[in-house]
């Protein structure tokens, strides 16, 4: 592996592809198309979306993060949301939209990232290439904004200016500190939005020592060897490699003081230690490294499978390295590469050193991948901008190996990488193309109604329905949930039972579907079973993180908050798929529970009303008129 050992300057643009005028056509077909392979989606909420939602709209109630609002993440993304919702309105189309936006922005990073690298065309095409491989995996994923989606940008800005405290300065010390610092605390940031966002530092980190390295070993080579036998003589780096790390450091501890004021403001500090990091702790080692490196082997498999362009071009950077480092260094022959020049040979230098950054860029980043241990989609963020600047580079690269094949040879590699492509948009969105068809249209397609998201929107809506009294509109794109939060308690002081409402599982979307508020801090009963919310469905194969009296007494204050608030309507998620995890399963509850009656079920969801309004429910029936 080889790096930088001079500071590299913008490299020239040969192809005459990127002047202002034609950089900002590339970006308004890239906004475009971000926003026609996402707006379609913009009616549905996604896996963990209802979280992010309801701790968003609580925290603008006044309520504490954390303290009073159940919350397992840094507090990055609730803040995000909460200020989203108090500049545009509580609304699914705010997020969505702000969604396609971020999402350009990382494109703009990722753009000016690859000119830097390689050229400004390898930058376009790495950022065309991230507004759609953005898209293409999971759609309840991908096209939710979550802590993995919401850290890329700051992840890769950050990357883009410690790298360049190393690589661009110019050598000049101040430069260089400064964007060091600069990089670190977009890291830092980062972290605040997820914790593996801290893994750029080690990236970082990575490329410092293996430059150190090299920079020893020319050295030692320079002894021997006069001038005119070196490959390239350059100018040593100016800046000590780890005064530039302890900038980066000090950048990235600096970003954390303003969260933790919040927190520590909030009085929210244990709990904060507690949601986050404890409970983080144990969730991340629920499953074994057998069964990590098996669902890593399997997950990832099944992620270049779909996304196969990326698999092709990572597969032919990563093979070309080695034979590129063997010429570099004299050890084949120039022909060996197609190199024949000494301009095609400094160009040839340059694409090794940011081949070998990428590549140490996207293996720090799949470590980082793998920490959570599951490997749901959303964690393939991670290694997505890392992916999108190989692929850019690795096309290009492909068609210029190409040049000297024969055409039978060219149109078949063309063939191949096209169809895959194809495939991959095929196979991701297809569905936007029918759900695009129903709004033309007006009306719900048999194959949407029986698409997973839309069912389970459903069973949500059906229950907010059941809850609030209120039926929703017959709106095919999300908009008739304003009819069941019309004049609810978000929209003036809650007044009384039947403003408030609790959901024993993990499905706080049907507190964002029906407008009512929580009744309690706990919007997931991870802390109250001790079981992850992924595995508490799996009937008797699973296990409690946490002590039992832990969970015994986060019941007990469950109890309290609901006799304080007195829900009019309780929803059971869990007990209609594992009966022993039920909220009539624990004793501290029972009392409780004693003061409901149950209402049978609506979707997978069993409805308890206390029995003071189902008596009142009962005399209007059989009032005469």
């Amino acid at each position: 592996m080889t790096t930088p050992a001079e500071p590299l300057t913008e490299p020239t643009d040969k192809h005459g592809a990127s002047n202002r005028a034609t950089t900002v056509k590339w970006f308004v077909v890239i906004l475009a198309l971000t926003f026609i392979l996402r707006i379609t989606y913009a009616g549905h909420l996604y896996e963990d979306d209802g979280l992010w939602f309801t701790a968003g709209e609580e925290i603008l109630r006044g309520k504490a993060l954390y303290r009073e609002i159940y919350f397992d993440k840094p507090p990055g993304l609730a803040l995000v949301y909460a200020a989203l919702f108090w500049i545009f309105g509580a609304h699914i189309l705010t997020i969505r939209l702000f969604t396609i936006l971020y999402t350009v922005g990382v494109s703009a990073v990722l753009y000016k990232f690859g000119a830097r690298l390689y050229d400004k065309r390898t930058g376009l095409l790495a950022a065309a290439m991230f507004a759609v491989f953005s898209t293409t995996y999971s759609a309840g994923h991908f096209q939710g904004l979550n802590t993995d989606l919401l850290m890329v940008l700051p992840y890769t800005a950050g990357a883009f200016l410690m790298l360049g405290s190393f690589c661009w300065s110019g050598g000049e010390r101040t430069k260089a500190g400064w964007l060091a610092v600069a990089g670190g605390a977009l890291v830092g940031v980062a972290f605040q939005i997820n914790p593996k966002g801290a893994f750029d530092l080690i990236f970082f980190a990575v490329v410092l020592a293996t430059s150190r390295v090299r920079r020893k070993r020319e050295a030692a080579a320079e002894r021997y060897a006069p001038p005119q036998d070196q490959f390239a003589t350059s100018r040593r780096q100016s800046v000590s490699t780890v005064r530039l790390f302890c900038f980066a450091a000090a950048g990235f501890v600096a970003a954390s003081p303003p969260f933790l004021a919040y927190v520590a403001f909030r009085s929210s500090l244990g709990s904060y230690w507690f949601y986050v990091w404890d409970w983080g702790a144990r969730y991340g080692s629920y499953y074994g490294t057998g069964a990590t490196l098996l669902a890593t082997l399997s997950r990832s498999a099944g992620y270049f499978a779909v996304n196969n362009t990326l698999l092709v071009t990572l597969v032919f950077v990563a093979a070309s390295f080695f034979p590129k480092r063997k010429l570099l260094t004299g050890q084949a022959p120039a022909d060996a590469a197609g190199v024949r020049s000494a301009s095609e040979a400094s160009l040839t230098a340059r694409e090794h050193e940011s081949d070998a950054i990428l590549l140490i860029w996207f293996l720090v980043s799949f470590a980082g991948v793998m920490l959570g241990g599951r490997l749901f989609p959303h964690y393939f963020f991670q290694i997505l901008p890392s992916l999108c600047l190989i692929g850019a580079s690795g096309l290009f690269a492909i068609v210029k190996s190409l040049k000297a094949r024969s055409p039978s040879l060219k149109r078949a590699m063309t063939a191949l990488i096209a169809v895959g492509f194809l495939f991959t948009l095929v196979r991701f969105h297809g569905r936007s193309a029918m759900l695009l068809a129903d709004w033309v249209r007006g009306t719900r397609s048999e194959a949407n109604t029986r698409w997973y998201h839309d069912v389970r929107n459903r069973e949500e809506r059906l229950v907010a329905e059941a809850v609030t009294g209120r039926r929703e509109d017959n709106s095919t794109n999300g908009d008739g949930v304003e009819t069941l939060r019309a004049g609810g308690p978000r929209s003036h002081p809650a007044d009384g039972s039947a403003d408030y409402l609790f959901v024993w599982g993990y499905r706080p979307e049907i507190y964002y579907w029906s407008g009512l508020l929580p009744a309690s801090r706990y919007l997931s009963t991870q802390p109250l079973t001790g079981v992850p919310a992924d595995v508490h469905y799996f009937g008797d194969d699973y296990r409690s993180l946490l002590p039992e009296e832990a969970t015994s007494a986060a019941r007990l204050e469950l109890a309290r908050d609901l006799e304080e608030t007195r829900p009019k309507y309780i929803v059971d998620e869990i007990g209609f798929f594992n009966s022993s995890l039920s909220i009539q399963s624990y004793p501290e509850l029972r009392e409780l529970m004693g003061a409901y009656k149950p209402l049978g079920a609506t979707g997978r969801f069993f409805i308890y009303m206390r029995k003071e309004f189902s008596k009142k429910h009962r005399l209007r029936q059989v009032r005469p008129d």
